[in-house]
């Protein structure tokens, strides 16, 4: 027997580097507030700046040290336990027939030093039990074995490892729809966000520095709107530079691989992550067609699943970060064969236009008037609502449901377009609502329920047909297996055939 098999079976500690991983992660976990909190001590001059943030990441790496100390793990008779918490002594059992998902992957720390990190997921729960920070790729490997509740994980010397299963197919994302993610990705807004809030904490350092005064005079700008636009201008980019990087970064060396049961998602350049889906975990699929994408004919493809998909345990997992819209129901096909892609559906009522236009410029109009009149603007600034205007009726036209034996299709739109893939046998609970505007046109709303991570995932479309809602409630209540069959559509100039990708009109 191998000396680190041996070691299994004893308790052990991970590679000191989990010390340093576990300080960073305080770090990263804590960033907003740290920041804040440098800037505003910078800003006093009683405040020993230096020191506090030397001995605030000195602290952070004694209690680094103080749980990779206290962190132990064995892994005997089909068992892991871990031993962990410096005040508080916790040990967690895992048994091998709880574990549903191991996951193996590589920080950029844990790559520096050869190492790995190993997630894993049980069976009943939504999150992450366990997670090992800091350990050779050979221990996780024997890890995987150990805990794999199948005929394979005998634990005698002789046993051969688990041959690994060969995937069936591999899709990989082609550096040119790579560099189109990266350009158009959302995540755009996000990074405006962050940009904001770091700036907003430290302008009045640089509004009183010699900087900001240095930069004043130089831009060719002799007004402060041209001077305040060109601050803007600046900040777009940056949030765009940010954007494009993140992405280009989180989505490299993507790789989608198919296997019998499960499929494993692998992508990251410096940060290689792996995410293992099982099919039985499953609950839905959605494309969402973002306000750039679009119009290039490009969509995203996104699943919900019952265990963890994200670092935030939503559920959430990219399938493909971007794939050309003709091409998307054969890549689903090929992937997730077992879903019902295209079915008749109903579009929205005519007299649901006027409710869709209505929510989309009442706020923006009242706000546009009161600025307007307020600070005397130009004129141009009632573009907006007529803006507004036209994102009205787009989401009246992408509204839509449609429903077929054991499946459903929801489709809206708030910014992007989401096109949401349901069976029926996955469907956590379908609502009907109506406010008492809805009752007079006889109109409703129509929410289905999944479960995805830690919180669920719902999808919903607004101001459908009363008589649709009811429709969609007696599809749901039809016992699993019945072989009656779903009510055919009556002629209605309202049916179309979701999701509607091949159709010219879309």
């Amino acid at each position: 027997m191998h000396v680190w098999l041996k070691k299994m079976f004893e308790f052990q500690r991970q590679h000191p580097v989990a010390a340093v991983s576990r300080a960073l992660s305080l770090i990263r976990g804590n960033l907003i507030t740290i920041i804040v909190f440098l800037v505003v001590g910078a800003r006093s001059e009683s405040f020993p700046f230096l020191w506090w943030i030397g001995g605030g990441f000195a602290f952070l790496l004694i209690v680094g040290v103080a749980n990779w100390w206290r962190f132990l793990f064995k892994v005997e008779n089909g068992e892991l336990h871990i031993k962990s918490g410096v005040f508080v002594r916790k040990n967690l059992y895992l048994s091998k027939d709880r574990v549903q998902v191991i996951d193996i992957t590589s920080g950029v720390l844990q790559r520096m030093f050869g190492l790995v990190r190993v997630d894993i997921q049980t069976a009943g729960s939504t999150s992450r039990e366990a997670a090992i920070d800091a350990i050779t790729i050979q221990k996780a490997q024997e890890i995987n074995r150990l805990l794999r509740a199948d005929e394979y994980a005998d634990e005698s010397e002789d046993q051969q490892f688990k041959p690994e299963e060969k995937p069936h197919k591999e899709f990989k994302l082609p550096a040119k729809e790579l560099l189109i993610a990266a350009s158009t990705s959302g995540s755009f807004g996000i990074a405006l966000s962050i940009l904001a809030t770091v700036f907003s904490q430290i302008e009045p350092l640089i509004s009183e520095s010699e900087l900001f005064e240095y930069l004043f005079e130089t831009l060719p700008s002799q007004t402060d709107f041209i001077f305040f636009l060109t601050v803007i201008v600046i900040f777009v980019v940056f949030a765009w530079l940010l954007s494009f990087f993140s992405t280009l970064f989180s989505y490299g060396n993507f790789n989608l691989t198919v296997k019998e049961n499960e499929m494993v998602i692998t992508r990251g350049v410096f940060e290689k992550k792996r995410v293992t889906v099982p099919y039985n975990r499953i609950q839905a699929i959605h494309v969402a067609e973002g306000m750039i994408r679009q119009p290039l004919g490009y969509a995203s493809v996104h699943l919900e699943s019952a265990g963890y998909g994200d670092e935030a345990g939503t559920g959430s997992i990219v399938l493909f970060p971007l794939v050309k819209k003709s091409e998307v129901l054969s890549l689903l096909d090929e992937v997730v064969p077992s879903y019902q892609k295209e079915m008749s559906g109903l579009a929205l009522p005519k007299r649901s236009l006027r409710r869709y236009l209505f929510r989309s410029t009442f706020l923006v109009t009242a706000a546009t008037a009161v600025l307007y009149f307020w600070l005397e603007l130009n004129n141009w600034i009632w573009i907006i609502p007529l803006l507004a205007l036209f994102w009205g009726w787009l989401k009246y036209r992408a509204a839509a449901v449609a429903w077929a034996k054991g499946a459903f299709i929801f489709r809206s739109r708030t910014l992007s377009k989401s096109t949401a893939f349901i069976n029926r046998n996955r469907v956590q609970n379908l609502t009907i609502s109506q406010s008492p505007f809805q009752r007079w046109r006889k109109l409703c709303t129509a929410e289905i329920y999944v479960a995805s991570g830690d919180r669920g995932k719902s999808f919903s479309v607004r101001d459908i047909e009363a008589e649709t809602g009811i429709w969609l409630l007696n599809e749901m209540q039809r016992r699993k297996g019945s072989e009656t069959k779903s009510e055919p559509l009556e002629k209605d100039d309202r049916i179309i055939e979701l999701p509607g990708w091949n159709q010219a009109a879309n």
